[in-house]
């Protein structure tokens, strides 16, 4: 098995995202990888210049960009000298520059020998993933061709060119034939930065649409029959909703609060299909960019994988993610409308309820002022038959007031008892069973 390649260089592409709000991101564990380098602090910010650095492990440079929310950061690492060197030192490499990215990362390895077979391409990269990955076994690689340079793509689901779960960490391998053409390559740095950031992006979304999904499925966003358990009766018949309306409204209430839920994560799943869109729109016009670039050498140069992306992985995940997103609002919207439906029932028995109550206030409001009559007659007739036979103006004020009072207050109390105890019985006896 061959163990060299003429002058292996290893580029790390990693892009993160800062959470707005919150500490997230990892700018703390880039700052370290800066300091382990050796670099000079300035390179600490965001910028678009690169920093050369020397250390024990070689050579190389590192450049960190930002663009909105998103940090890009790129590093490369190379031998002191330009010979052949062993391949074991592409892992030495990968220790010293890894660093945690929740974008994504790729790896890019490049090297050269001093062949133009496609055999002997092939190798070299196989044997370059062993020497970077010495406890893992070699996946199945996808080839294409750029200015004379084989280029392989890893990917671990051959089957249908798909990751069903694009991986935040991808390897790319690339053998030239000669130095001069390594040299080439590695000149396109910029455009490998903004190509693996797009493509980064279009994985997170469809990432994060995942775990939108799984989020909307585990809280029921399509069981709309199971709202409210009591609905179906309630549909039915109008003395069950009467009777368990304090319970309906309560359920009520918690379920617009999950409908709530539900509407924040449909509005998520659209945020993250809409920045699937634009990216992929960003990684159309970046490759446009880099095709318009290499026309004279298309001859040498098909960007195989780059095309295979934009036409089947990407599309794939655009197709997904619209499926899943017109799936969910659907559901949303049927959720809507039968929690509209639930909301006339509701108020059609909050309605009842309220007519039922004011009439049973009027009945008992007609007994208490018909007690307080007949109360006033029957104490009047029984006071006028105690009390001798006088005239009016042999009265004294007192005797009059002492007379009135003994008929008005009587009959004042009986009224409102039995106006009070006529509004409980009509409740209980009125009630729906």
């Amino acid at each position: 098995m061959q163990t060299y390649l003429s002058y292996p260089q290893l580029f790390l592409f990693a892009y993160d995202r800062q959470v707005p709000g919150s500490e997230g991101g990892n700018g703390n564990n880039w700052d370290a990888l800066r300091d382990r380098l050796q670099i000079h602090p300035e390179a600490n910010q965001p910028g678009d210049r690169d920093y050369l650095f020397r250390n024990p492990d070689g050579q190389g440079f590192y450049l960190r960009y930002g663009v909105g929310d998103t940090q890009s950061l790129m590093v490369a690492l190379m031998p002191h000298s330009e010979e052949t060197s062993d391949i074991t030192l592409l892992s030495r490499f990968r220790q010293t520059l890894d660093v945690s990215a929740n974008v994504g990362k790729t790896w890019l390895i490049l090297g050269y020998v001093n062949s133009r077979s496609d055999s002997a391409h092939f190798q070299a990269a196989h044997a370059a993933y062993q020497g970077f990955y010495p406890s893992k076994s070699v996946p199945a690689f996808h080839p294409s061709k750029l200015l004379n340079c084989s280029w392989f793509e890893v990917r671990n689901s051959p089957q249908n060119g798909k990751n069903h779960d694009p991986e935040l960490e991808g390897v790319m391998i690339c053998i030239c034939p000669s130095k001069s053409a390594l040299k080439r390559i590695t000149d396109l740095y910029s455009e490998w930065l903004w190509l693996f950031l797009n493509r980064h992006q279009i994985g997170s979304a469809y990432r994060n649409s995942q775990l939108i999904q799984t989020a909307l499925e585990k809280q029921g966003i399509f069981r709309t029959g199971a709202i409210l358990p009591e609905i179906p009766e309630l549909m039915r018949s109008s003395p069950a909703a009467l009777q368990n309306l304090p319970n309906l409204q309560s359920q009520w209430s918690q379920t617009l609060l999950i409908l709530a839920q539900h509407r924040a994560g449909v509005a998520g799943l659209e945020t993250q299909r809409h920045a699937l869109n634009t990216h992929l729109r960003e990684y159309e016009k970046r490759l446009q960019r880099l095709q318009e670039q290499l026309k004279d050498d298309i001859a040498t140069s098909d960007l195989k994988v780059w095309v295979e992306f934009r036409d089947y992985i990407a599309p794939q995940y655009q197709a997904e993610l619209e499926q899943q997103w017109r799936g969910f609002k659907m559901g949303l919207q049927g959720r809507e409308q039968s929690l509209q439906d639930i909301e006339a029932v509701l108020k059609r028995a909050q309605m009842k309820e309220r007519d039922r109550r004011l009439e049973n206030a009027i009945a008992a409001a007609a007994i208490g002022v018909s007690t307080t009559t007949a109360s006033t007659i029957s104490l009047t007739q029984t006071i006028s038959q105690i009390s001798p036979s006088e005239s009016p103006g042999e009265f004294t004020p007192t005797q009059i007031g002492l007379n009135y009072g003994l008929i008005f207050f009587p009959s004042i109390f009986l009224g409102i008892l039995f106006a009070g105890m006529s509004w409980m019985g009509l409740n209980r006896w009125r009630s729906p069973r």
